[in-house]
């Protein structure tokens, strides 16, 4: 099995594929306008649907479900089935940044925890079209909490993600793009400790134990380590923020 096959193997399972929680999502439904009454929905970077069936629970939306990654999405159907809203989640495998769907085509657009892919200025300016008139983008998105912050860490995220930024200079984005700001609100700890971190530490002995004879399984586990180990000497400095945002005609 190819390496990048192993990665996508290794959080395939996972409850969620990036730091957030079940309340952090429904927290950010909650302070969307006419969010819990939306009939169309677009879930962006959905990897195998957290989010995506908490917007299910609590909309009567039919949700289009976006993910680059065929192995994420085959978690989804079944996944819907369980909460018992299958007929309202359609997976497509499509990439966030060549989406074809018809110009105001939804009623809401959440991007949780992936808009890094794409960069948070590209994301904003070319997903505004998909909205219709007075709809809500939700994003979150890694962000300093602070002016300065210790090397080692600023050297570490700037390289991940060049785009990271204090949360004042995302929120100049997001006027620059034609939003509205109607929400924002950071991650808490437990995001990244209980609903991220834990199980990654939770897997990762059995899954060096299965595969770390094959080249780069080892490196790829020990980067994730490291990550998680930067987190808590340093979760003061960063975190994801959720921002509501509401698009303007101008």
């Amino acid at each position: 099995m190819e390496l990048l096959n192993l990665i996508l193997e290794f959080h395939r399972d996972a409850e969620r594929q990036g730091p957030g929680s079940d309340e952090m999502t429904l927290r950010a439904l909650e302070a969307t306008p006419n969010g819990k009454s939306a009939k169309s929905i677009l879930d962006i970077g959905c990897g195998t649907g957290a989010q995506t069936m908490v917007l299910a629970s609590n909309t009567p939306a039919q949700i289009t479900a976006v993910d680059l990654t065929p192995m994420f999405l085959e978690a989804l159907p079944e996944r819907a089935r369980k909460c018992g809203v299958a007929h309202r989640v359609e997976p497509v495998e499509m990439s966030m940044d060549a989406l074809t769907f018809p110009d105001n085509s939804f009623d809401l657009i959440w991007a949780e925890g992936c808009i890094y892919h794409i960069g948070f200025e590209r994301g904003l300016r070319e997903w505004k079209r998909l909205l219709r008139p007075d709809a809500c983008l939700v994003v979150s998105e890694i962000c300093w909490l602070t002016e300065t912050r210790p090397q080692e860490l600023a050297r570490y995220w700037v390289n991940a993600y060049p785009e990271i930024d204090t949360i004042p200079a995302k929120l100049k984005v997001i006027s620059d793009c034609g939003y509205t700001l109607l929400e924002h609100f950071i991650l808490p700890e437990s995001c990244w400790t209980d609903h991220y971190y834990t199980p990654i530490r939770e897997r990762t002995a059995a899954f060096a134990e299965q595969y770390g004879n094959m080249e780069g399984v080892r490196d790829f586990l020990d980067a994730g380590i490291d990550e998680a180990d930067l987190y808590d000497r340093y979760k003061e400095y960063y975190s994801y923020v959720f921002f509501v945002m509401k698009a303007r005609n101008d």
